[in-house]
């Protein structure tokens, strides 16, 4: 029998619903083991006479249904094809190097038992292509290129709000997140033509809601913006001046944990378990205490009495986030805290016509309870976008009940490990490269890549610049290949003009604003990539054909439908061999916009790369 896996799974991410005709069908295989893959499929209700008029079932798939193998990663082969049952209902087998029969239920020798090759009863079942199941992300997504803002480091537009404490704008030597600049929403507001002019879409924003933190993920409020960033009235005014510009507008939803000061907690730590939102938090002992340190007169945390909770985490008496008791975790299965939530969610899209929501933390909080988000959002704005903050495989999201998207960190690992020169670990070889991304491509249905939020860096990691060692020809390359990737790219605020900095807190720079200290290669660069995409369906494509991937040269070649990209991380000039396919032809370099002959080498600058079109 077989002695090596092959693995399917019936209505999973291995068989879906891609379109109203359309079933998407994988199959994963020891890695070089499998020649073929053949599938059989037909409604398990169509019998009929065949051309010798004996009754049999009427199959759709032909002799030649073969699978092919799309992709391959580390010790897998990845095997794809698309199926169009005529009558929406399906049953379906694999034939494994025409010999074997994969089901659902065994694996069966058809040389030694061929009377089995029709038995629906060990044939996987779809039975029946329901529209409703199709992932349905809104279609305006896939078009987008992000640009995510930190409010409070981007532009100080009011002064006039700026809190005692506020320092001159970028006058420090060592960030903190204890730190306050004055970025403000006026100041959001009066760079709108300048986020435009760079080719941007949409604006991200952390969050804005009022809170203690620079970085308002504490929110006590969830219908107020925090007075240091103006007022509900001006956010409306943003929202309606970044529309006028075409630029989509989401916010930062921070439904895993609230700030202590929220009135919920509060009440709680107050009157204890007499408050009826006790239950709405997450209480570890109910025979003590909620709280055990002091309090500041205004309700806040003394700092110097919860010490003790930093250096023995059992001491906190409620869950939170990362142990901080700045942070109550919520319970948002309580009815009162979840329709708390929800009105929140809906209040700032009825209300201010938001395009969208990014869920901090969103993988600690129930799927249930994301499940009537998403209703709740959706009645609201049906084409709203919503991306969790998930670091891992985020499949149990992604099957259209919760998530249109989660930011892409499956893909920023792999670009750090591959082009960082500045990193804690040894650098992805070009092949090593090719398995990672292959995984996230195999990962995810071809409908969801189309929405994901892909990105290099964001406000809770490293810069890319730093990562890469703060070289500027060698970020492009990162950048050049997230462009590429499917889904929605995303700078995060003066990557474009080459901000860098260190993890949190020094990740958050005040915005410069000084043209002459701005880098206008790399702002070139990302403009440029912005405009390629908007232009080439091939950049946004869901599928990426490897050509080469040369671990001792160090590039890697890959084709997107009529596109050809050629990467070299090289720190000096690198005179490579074409692949057969590229040899003796001619093209047009869409970026450098030059016509490019080539013979059977082609020679690449340090750190360049070509985007080559027939």
């Amino acid at each position: 029998m077989i002695d090596y896996t092959i693995y399917h799974e019936g209505k999973s991410k291995f068989a879906y619903i891609y379109d109203k005709d359309t079933v998407h069908l994988k199959v994963i295989a020891s890695k070089d083991k499998v020649k073929s893959i053949r599938v059989i499929y037909g409604d398990p209700f169509n019998w009929g006479p065949d051309e010798n008029d004996k009754w049999t079932w009427l199959i759709d798939s032909s002799e030649d249904s073969y699978l092919e193998k799309e992709y391959q990663t580390e010790q897998f082969d990845h095997f794809f094809i698309e199926a169009r049952p005529t009558f929406k209902r399906m049953r379906y087998a694999f034939i494994i190097n025409e010999k074997y029969l994969y089901g659902s239920r065994e694996i069966i020798d058809l040389e030694k038992q061929p009377k089995l090759l029709k038995d629906h009863f060990n044939y996987f079942n779809f039975p029946f292509l329901n529209e409703e199941d199709i992932f349905n992300a809104p279609s305006w997504v896939e078009n987008q290129t992000w640009y995510s803002i930190f409010p409070e480091r981007f532009s100080n537009g009011d002064p006039s709000i700026n809190t005692p404490d506020t320092l001159k704008w970028g006058d420090t030597k060592e960030y903190s997140n204890h730190q306050r600049f004055g970025g403000d929403l006026q100041g959001i507001i009066d760079k709108l033509d300048y986020i435009k002019a760079s080719g941007f879409t949409g604006i991200y924003m952390t969050p804005i809601f009022k809170s203690d933190s620079t970085h308002k993920y504490d929110v006590n409020d969830y219908s107020k913006i925090d007075q240091a960033f103006g007022t509900n009235e001006l956010f409306g005014e943003l929202v309606e001046k970044a529309h006028k510009q075409g630029l989509k507008v989401m916010l930062d939803a921070v439904y895993n944990h609230c700030g202590f000061r929220h009135p919920f907690f509060q009440d709680v730590v107050e009157k204890g378990k007499d408050s009826p939102y006790y239950d709405c938090f997450y209480i570890i002992d109910k025979d003590k205490p909620v709280i055990n340190f002091e309090l500041n007169e205004d309700k806040t945390i003394n700092r110097e009495s919860a010490k003790k909770i930093f250096k023995d985490h059992r001491l906190l008496n409620y869950r939170t986030f990362a142990f901080t008791p700045y942070m109550p975790k919520m319970n948002t299965n309580h009815p009162l805290m979840k329709e708390h939530l929800l009105n929140a969610a809906k209040y700032w899209i009825d209300e201010y016509d938001i395009d969208g929501w990014r869920l901090d933390v969103s993988d600690e909080v129930s799927h249930k309870f994301w499940r009537e988000f998403r209703n709740s959002v959706k009645s609201s704005k049906e084409d709203a976008y919503i991306i969790g903050e998930n670091w891992a495989n985020s499949t149990p999201w992604l099957m259209g009940d919760q998530y249109d998207g989660v930011m892409n960190y499956e893909l920023l690992f792999p670009l750090w490990n591959y082009f960082g020169t500045n990193i804690d670990k040894n650098q992805y070889t070009s092949t090593e490269f090719k398995f990672k991304v292959n995984q996230v491509l195999t990962t995810y249905p071809k409908n969801v890549l189309k929405s994901l939020y892909n990105l290099v860096d964001s406000h809770d990691t490293t810069r890319i610049l730093e990562i890469c060692s703060n070289d500027i020809n060698l970020v492009k390359l990162p950048y050049l290949f997230m462009f590429s990737f499917p889904g929605a790219p995303s700078i995060y605020y003066g990557g474009e003009i080459g901000l860098t900095g260190k993890h949190d807190p020094d990740n958050r720079h005040c915005m410069e604003w000084n043209e002459d200290k701005q880098d206008k290669d790399i702002q070139s660069h990302i403009k440029k990539l912005i405009e390629l995409r908007n232009n080439n369906y091939a950049f946004k494509h869901h599928s990426i054909k490897w050509l080469e991937t040369n671990d001792n040269e160090e590039y890697i070649i890959y084709q997107k439908q009529d596109l050809y990209f050629l990467i070299s991380k090289r720190y000096k000039e690198n005179n490579i061999v074409l692949p057969k396919e590229l040899q003796n032809q001619t093209f047009e370099d869409i970026y450098h916009n030059k016509t490019v002959k080539t013979g059977e080498n082609i020679v690449i600058p340090s750190y360049g790369f070509y985007i080559l079109k027939k």
